[in-house]
């Protein structure tokens, strides 16, 4: 997403309101420091005080907050990118794991308490249980999803689970099948090389070890896509991280 400011009001009003300077002297010298996270930025054009007011260089400023700074002749305007959140092999694996445990919590029910008793639904021959109250309703289940997955993948997990009967809807309650489950992959230990590598969409190729590594391996390949103002999430099935 691109802003665009007026190169006065953005040198000389907002920036300077947001910066460091909570009080403004007349007495102050011409030249004064910008300071940004406390570290010193020096620029060619350094931040000075005239007739009163505080200016400083936008260019120094935004690119110290990790922006991209390019200047509009036609317009004349500043235009300031946001910068584009970093997302790295380790923060794959990081959240590919977390994405396992997802599914598997998400698998034994969720947040269950006290006696989970089990009971029979017309139709099916596999007694259910209800939720736990963190995961019982659909909107709670996808959205807990959307968490690590992005909303169409979360969606169209949901519905699978439906349709296969491993969930099921009770006047607005979810239960789950008493069947239970397991994974022997270990997404922690995981290597990758990459397999796509652009500003908003990455595919790694996973090579999972089962266990400990010493029973094998699983090979998976996973995207992860930028979503706008949101960051980075799983944009591949569910059940294929489990």
């Amino acid at each position: 997403m691109l802003s665009r400011f007026n190169v006065r009001s953005f040198v000389s009003g907002a920036i300077v309101g947001s910066v460091l300077f909570s009080s403004v002297s007349f007495a102050a010298p011409a030249v004064v420091k910008l300071i940004v996270n406390g570290k010193e930025i020096h620029s060619e054009v350094p931040g000075q005080m005239i007739n009163g007011s505080t200016l400083v260089p936008a260019r120094a400023l935004a690119e110290a907050l990790g922006a991209k700074v390019t200047w509009d002749e036609a317009n004349q305007a500043v235009i300031v990118e946001k910068p584009i959140a970093q997302f790295s092999a380790p923060d794959a694996v990081q959240m590919a794991g977390e994405a396992k445990n997802h599914y598997w919590y998400a698998a034994n029910g969720g947040n269950l308490k006290g006696l989970v008793q089990s009971f029979p639904v017309k139709g099916r021959d596999i007694t259910y249980h209800w939720m736990g109250d963190d995961l019982d309703t659909k909107v709670k289940y996808i959205a807990y999803f959307e968490q690590l997955f992005t909303a169409e993948q979360a969606v169209s997990f949901y519905d699978k689970q439906i349709e296969t009967g491993i969930i099921t809807e009770i006047d607005g309650r979810l239960a789950k099948n008493d069947a239970d489950g397991g994974s022997l992959l270990n997404w922690a230990h995981a290597t990758l090389k990459v397999i796509q590598d652009s500003a908003d969409l990455k595919t790694y190729r996973f090579t999972v070890p089962l266990g400990d590594g010493g029973d094998g391996f699983e090979e998976r390949n996973v995207n992860f896509r930028l979503i706008e103002g949101i960051g980075w999430r799983i944009d591949s099935p569910v059940e294929s991280i489990y």
